[in-house]
């Protein structure tokens, strides 16, 4: 039987390059907004593409997270907390972003992306085989058929928000979590368990909090901006 621990060097270095990265992009998104820089982001080339790492780089350790946390069965009390957490976090996140973002505002971001995927995929935390085919054939549909994987989306944004800001869509990137699953069942990562000090301890604590940071970085830093305005 594969014993797995519940926390993982790699995986909290991964989690908190994310943070950072992500706190770093959505400082020049605002000093764009606020009209101190100008600049195509988030659709512009290299932004783009750095928003897809960001988001990569956390749909990879959501899936590695679910296999550390319920390695030894699923939990239906566990599960159910967990879900409420993260849906009460997306909910925040999307009445925040209708009283400051109201023509963008987000209905459906990446926390929502992680409620739904952990209800969807926890179920293969023992199942890394499985887990890795399907990842590999998301993968593969995406780059092969051309279809609007953002079909539901699509119908949606004809009658709430036409541009929202960090869609997430279930495909393709559900291939990421399902990756982070396989990934969680493969030997290295089973190598810098969290109590070797391979990692900076700031940067441990920033993947252990990094929900609270998600939630409370970009509020901070809009309120300090308009704050700068309003002085101004």
């Amino acid at each position: 039987m594969l014993v797995l621990i519940r926390r993982n060097n790699y995986i909290d270095l991964m989690r908190a390059t994310a943070i950072i990265l992500m706190v770093a992009f959505h400082f020049v998104w605002d000093l764009n907004y606020f009209g101190y820089i100008r600049t195509d982001i988030p659709n512009g080339f290299f932004w783009k593409e750095l928003r897809a790492i960001i988001v990569s780089l956390f749909l990879f350790s959501v899936g590695a997270s679910l296999v550390y946390s319920y390695q030894g069965g699923i939990s239906a009390k566990k599960l159910a907390w967990r879900t409420v957490k993260i849906s009460s976090a997306a909910l925040l996140v999307t009445l925040s972003s209708l009283f400051t973002l109201p023509e963008h505002w987000i209905y459906f971001g990446i926390l929502h992306f992680i409620a739904v995927a952990t209800l969807l995929l926890v179920w293969l935390v023992g199942k890394p085989k499985l887990a890795l085919l399907l990842s590999l054939f998301i993968f593969s549909a995406y780059i092969a058929i051309e279809i609007p994987w953002n079909w539901p989306f699509s119908y949606i944004e004809q009658y709430i928000s036409k541009h929202p800001s960090d869609l997430v869509t279930l495909f393709p990137w559900l291939a990421l979590p399902l990756l982070g699953i396989w990934a969680a069942n493969f030997r290295i990562f089973r190598l810098a368990p969290a109590n070797q000090h391979a990692i900076n301890p700031y940067l441990t604590l920033l993947s252990q909090h990094s929900l609270l940071i998600y939630l409370l970085h970009q509020p901070l830093l809009f309120a300090g901006f308009s704050a700068i305005e309003w002085i101004n």
